[in-house]
């Protein structure tokens, strides 16, 4: 497994500006190795903008299969809806399969079963039985979540399941989250932090006192 962890002190501009030109790069290597290529999206405004410039770049779009991370326990035409904002500015531009979590006509229970159904079936699985997926993007928050692994959330202990629902009690909400059993099954992961709240979540765990931030555990994973 490689993990790509990027820090870079740039202004916002700039940050998208490097973001999408790294992504781009790391897409072109992809394609030009296979051509049914998993890559599983985070939400949050952070990937938007990088996205938004990534789409205008020229790359076979069609060998990419576009999964999601975690989602917001809303209908894709609300302006909350992960996969909905993603759509809006990225996958009705590119020539990919996308896959939302939410289906409005399931329950959020429903939806994680046949979401981790959908994944099993589509993306090559390990040893371990978790799919492998190519490569997964990903976010931190402000508390140091990532996926919609939150802190202090039963979903952080799942370690069987591929997709689950995970109740978020500081927030009063449920959402669907890959678990970390299949995000650290990736082949590759990049992890998009931009802010300065962020920065100092990232510091806190290079020197040995943020392990208590769900994303550190993604970070101290054999981290290239």
């Amino acid at each position: 497994m490689k993990n790509n962890f990027k820090q870079k002190n740039l202004k916002e501009k700039e940050f998208d500006l490097f973001s999408a030109e790294f992504l781009y790069n790391t897409l072109k290597t992809l394609s030009e190795n296979k051509k049914n290529i998993s890559i599983a999206l985070s939400g949050g405004s952070t990937p938007l903008p990088i996205l938004d410039l990534l789409k205008d770049y020229k790359l076979n779009w069609e060998y990419f299969n576009f999964f999601m991370v975690d989602e917001r326990n809303v209908s894709i035409s609300s302006s909350s809806s992960n996969y909905g904002n993603i759509e809006k500015i990225f996958f009705t531009d590119v020539n990919s399969a996308s896959h939302s979590m939410i289906n409005d006509n399931y329950s959020i229970e429903e939806c994680a079963i046949n979401y981790e159904k959908l994944l099993c079936s589509k993306i090559p699985l390990g040893e371990n039985s978790f799919p492998i997926f190519d490569l997964i993007l990903l976010g931190i928050g402000d508390d140091g979540h990532t996926a919609s692994l939150f802190p202090d959330t039963k979903g952080l202990n799942e370690s069987k399941k591929v997709v689950i629902k995970n109740s978020i009690p500081q927030l009063n909400t449920d959402r669907i989250t890959l678990t970390y059993p299949v995000i650290l099954n990736a082949s590759k992961i990049i992890i998009l932090a931009k802010g300065a709240a962020k920065d100092e979540i990232l510091k806190e765990i290079e020197m040995g006192i943020g392990n208590h931030y769900p994303i550190a555990r993604i970070i101290n994973s054999n981290v290239d």
